[in-house]
This record gives structure tokens, sequence and C-alpha cells, in this order.
């Protein structure tokens, strides 16, 4: 089904009346909340952000009284979605900078939406996983000193965010024979996904404990689940997509480290609001269901998103419910 399609029926924003221009947004950095998304190195967090920013600019599109706009500060998301949009990848957040690919996403809403006018800002700090990773306490290996001194303020600026989107690569789910996976951190990080994104949350969670200042909001995206739905469909008859139990059964099957962490928190701080969505980019595939990759230029090698008409085909249902869940809490 085509994006504008899903969003014409989704309409959570409500669309009575004429449109009521809110012009006391605040286009600033200086949010009242600050947002942050964690994870490991190529868990999918610049696409994710992508994903979310191409929604926001449809529905404001599509819905009279919603109104975004994006301050991109020295990211390049912009240019991302862009290339998304001709079937390329965002290429990989670098690491070890000294300071934070950073952008923003303003929404607004007229007085006739169903949620009355307010105004929210959506910050977002894209973090190289190698970054955090640089500073965890369970790292096996001492960190490099460099790594480790240009991503303190990056660091910094995680521990002070309010609302928090870690990363659960699906694709790293060691569901196959001999505890295998489909993609493979890289060869000198001994941990794996689950253990290492546990390691962050659990960073982040008993530094905000000492200083006792709660988290306002989680929203646990499951990455790259197209690679997994269909041998999870198959093996367990699990709707990752749609059914809340079966997600929570493959978390706590292959991210078990990850929901204690949360079930953890939760008791904690009973106001923090946890939510859980499955994301995906379609690629193209062909007939026997393998990914097709870019065979020549800079992209060689890597796989093609399946556009139709400079519509991506992602789960936009989701990125929807996400920044429904950041305009209540921040707005």
């Amino acid at each position: 089904m085509r994006l504008d399609n899903i969003l014409n029926d989704l309409n959570p924003f409500g669309n009575r009346g004429p449109v009521q221009t809110q012009h006391n947004v605040n286009r600033g950095m200086s949010a009242k909340y600050l947002s942050s998304m964690i994870g490991t190195a190529q868990a999918g967090k610049t696409v994710i952000a992508n994903t979310i920013f191409m929604t926001a600019r449809t529905l404001q599109q599509q819905i009279p009284d919603f109104f975004c706009d994006v301050d991109e500060r020295n990211s390049t998301i912009m240019n991302d979605v862009c290339r998304m949009e001709s079937g390329h990848f965002p290429p990989k957040t670098k690491a070890y900078n000294k300071y934070a690919y950073q952008t923003a996403l303003h929404m607004w809403w007229g007085k006739n939406s169903i949620f009355g006018q307010k105004a929210a800002t959506f910050q977002v700090c894209d973090i190289a996983g190698e970054d955090l990773i640089a500073h965890s306490q369970y790292n096996i290996k001492k960190p490099d000193p460099l790594a480790y001194s240009q991503a303190g303020k990056l660091v910094d600026y995680i521990y002070r965010s309010d609302i928090f989107l870690p990363i659960a690569p699906a694709s790293r789910a060691p569901m196959f024979d001999g505890d295998t996976v489909l993609e493979y951190e890289d060869a000198d990080q001994a941990f794996n996904s689950d253990v290492r994104l546990a390691s962050l949350l659990g960073m982040i969670i008993d530094r905000r404990k000492k200083a006792n200042y709660p988290i306002k909001g989680i929203v646990l995206c499951i990455s790259k689940c197209d690679m997994v739905d269909k041998y999870l469909e198959k093996k367990y008859a699990w709707d990752i997509y749609h059914n809340k139990e079966h997600q929570n059964l493959f978390l706590n099957k292959y991210f078990p480290w990850t929901t204690m962490k949360l079930k953890a928190l939760k008791d904690t701080w009973s106001q923090t609001e946890i939510m859980i969505r499955p994301m995906f980019v379609q690629t193209k595939k062909d007939s026997v269901g393998n990914q097709k990759k870019w065979e020549t230029g800079t992209d060689k090698g890597n796989p093609i998103i399946d556009v139709d008409d400079r519509v991506v085909k992602y789960n936009a249902q989701a990125c929807v419910d996400i920044i429904n869940f950041i305009g209540r809490l921040v707005g």
C-alpha cells in the first residue's frame, strides 16, 4: 500500500475546520525536552530517524491542522531522506567526532486538531554506536583514548535526554541453527547486541537514578524486522508487527537483558512510559527472496530500498505512533 494512502487512512491529528497557524513556535535547539537514539553500530538509528522525519513531512501534506519544520543543524537528514527516495540507504554515521550529529523536528498543531493547539520539538542526537561503546563500563577492552575523549560531549547529551529510542536490531538476534545471526557486530566486539544495548541502557538508568532524574519515555524500536518476519511467522506463527504478545515473546527470547532493564526501570519510575514498535524499510528482493543490491557506484554491495514513484515502502504506522507518543509527552 502506498504511504500517502496509509496516512490518509490514519489521520491521527484530525482535520476539522480551517487551517490555524501556530506562530509562537520555538525554532531554536533549546527545547524543554531532549530525545536521543541509542544503539550499537549499524543498528539502524539513522534510518529510523529518517523515516520519522519523512512521516512528519507527509503528515503535514495530508492534514491541515498539523505543521512541521526541520532544523538540520550539522546533520544531513534532508539529503538522507532524498537518498532513500532514490533507493539508497543513508551512509553510516561517522564515529569519533567532537560534535553530535544533531537535528530537530519541530511539530505544532492548530486549535482544531484533536490534540488542541500545542507545539513540540523533537530533538535527535544521532550518535555512532562506537562512541557509546567507547564509554561502556562493560567493555572488556580498554577504549581508545581518542575515541573516549571525543565521545565525551555526545555521551553527556545522551545522559541528559528525557526520551530515549533504543534500537534493537532483529537481524542480530541469534535465532538460527548454532545461534547464528543474519548480521554480525564488528569482529572485535565480544558481546552480542542484546548485551550491548542492555549495558548502554544500564549506564543511562544508573546515572539517572543517582541524580533522581526520571526518564519520561522510552520507545524500543525493533529494527530490520523485514529480515526475520517470515522466519518468525513460519517457525512460531508470530505476527511481530500487529500482535503485542508476539512482540514480547520475541524480545524475551532474543533480547532478554534489554527487556529485563526496561522492566526494572518501570518498577523504579512507574511514570516512565514505554512503547515497543517494530520497524522496517522494505528492500527489493529477487525471485527467491534474496535482497537485491547495488552493482555499481558508492553503494555497491548495499541493499536497494523498494521505492514506488519516490514513495519509500516502510511501516508508516509505527512512525505515526512514535510522533504521537513524543508529542503527547513533550508538548
